[in-house]
């Protein structure tokens, strides 16, 4: 320990300044405050004792400028008196003292006062070096999170590359919105030309959220693929033209169910269905997912669909097949949970009836333009641009 001896007593001085070398102590010395000062301002001491009483300025002086002054870390003061009344001692401890030395001076006594402040100042450093490992700790996390947010938004850039481009099909006018609460989602959809007459569309929201989620729904949007014809689930080979046949909605579900049994916990609703505008016929079949919304040219939406079960939960379960005649500026909208569960501050879920009048209320907009309001409506809904769970909705009109 590095340790200053204050006394105006040179015979004083000299002597506690003895035992505490003969210790090992490195030890400093100074007559009167003033010196004691500049030896404190240019060498880190750690413990003080310093005489009460000398002339001009006591010891009770230093202690206070010791006190008022930031060191970086901490003085320990013992003052050396042969006052030992209870007001010099409350006098003392008052000015910021540590401790007392009584003089004459006891060795035993002596080494008790080191060892106290030994111990604060071991604290101390103890406390320096666990604040400085965490402060390594901390950058070393964020250098991390700043990896995982980078490969996060790397990821959801690939996510999003997997959505098709809003378009037509077969003249059937495409629109989707896509907002995760993540970086990376656990919805996908989808919607792409089945044969010369039909355009095929899905929407898929799988458990959970985050990473998980969002590498099964890659995986999911890999199977939803009529490419190789071999291995698809939306078509299957025959051996005479058109070398296959289309699987009906229903059936497709079905398979993609018994397909997907035994992935742990991970399981989706989702709607899967075409639309043939050779025939103007409308078939789809719902695995537990929110009813789709279909809005009649010129007459009120209606929620269609029966619900169904979940795809990967249980096996050998069937998928009802819903059909119907659509007519020219028909829309069908397919929403995930995380728009009619979407959740105002005040607890309020925004909810299938309302979503089902904001359609009706925008009727007369474009595609494109109602999705745009749908998203500005939702933030407000929610007071920000961050929601609980994962928000798409894909949006179709046909010709």
């Amino acid at each position: 320990m590095r340790i200053l001896v204050v006394d105006d007593d040179p015979i004083h001085r000299t002597v506690l300044a003895s035992l505490l070398r003969a210790r090992g102590h490195e030890v400093e010395t100074a007559p009167d405050v003033d010196r004691a000062w500049k030896v404190l301002l240019h060498t880190p001491v750690r413990i003080v004792f310093v005489d009460w009483m000398m002339p001009r300025v006591n010891g009770l002086e230093l202690v206070r400028r010791i006190r008022a002054h930031e060191f970086g870390q901490y003085v320990y003061v013992v003052l050396c008196t042969g006052r030992d009344s209870r007001a010099d001692l409350v006098e003392g401890m008052r000015s910021g003292a540590d401790d007392f030395l009584s003089k004459p001076v006891d060795g035993e006594e002596l080494w008790l006062k080191v060892a106290s402040g030994s111990r604060i100042a071991q604290l101390e450093d103890r406390l320096e070096e666990d604040k400085r490992k965490l402060e390594e700790a901390n950058i070393a996390l964020s250098l991390a999170y700043g990896t995982i947010r980078a490969d996060l938004e790397s990821a959801a850039e690939m996510q999003r590359s997997l959505l098709p481009v809003p378009t037509r099909i077969h003249d059937v006018q495409f629109e989707w919105l896509f907002c995760p609460a993540k970086v990376v989602a656990g919805d996908i959809l989808g919607f792409f030309p089945l044969d010369e007459n039909r355009a095929a569309f899905y929407q898929v929201d799988v458990s959970g959220h985050g990473i998980p989620a969002a590498m099964f729904s890659v995986l999911l949007s890999k199977l939803l693929t009529t490419s190789p014809v071999s291995s698809s689930l939306l078509k299957h080979a025959i051996a005479e033209e058109p070398w296959y046949v289309v699987t009906p909605a229903n059936e497709a579900i079905g398979e993609l169910n018994q397909r997907l049994q035994g992935n742990g916990d991970m399981y989706f609703t989702m709607v899967y269905g075409m639309v043939n505008t050779k025939t103007r016929r409308l078939s789809f079949s719902q695995a537990g997912h929110p009813h789709p919304i279909y809005l009649p040219h010129g007459d009120p939406a209606v929620a269609l669909g029966s619900g169904g079960f979940p795809v990967g939960v249980l096996p050998d379960m069937d998928y009802d097949l819903i059909e119907m005649d659509v007519a020219s500026g028909d829309r069908l909208f397919l929403a995930s949970d995380g728009i009619t569960e979407c959740t105002s501050p005040h607890g309020e879920q925004f909810g299938a009836q309302r979503l089902i009048h904001f359609i009706e209320k925008h009727r007369d907009e474009s595609l494109e333009t109602l999705l745009s309001i749908l998203q500005r409506d939702l933030r407000d809904w929610v007071g920000g641009d961050e929601f609980q769970d994962d928000l798409s909705i894909v949006a179709m009109e046909m010709p």
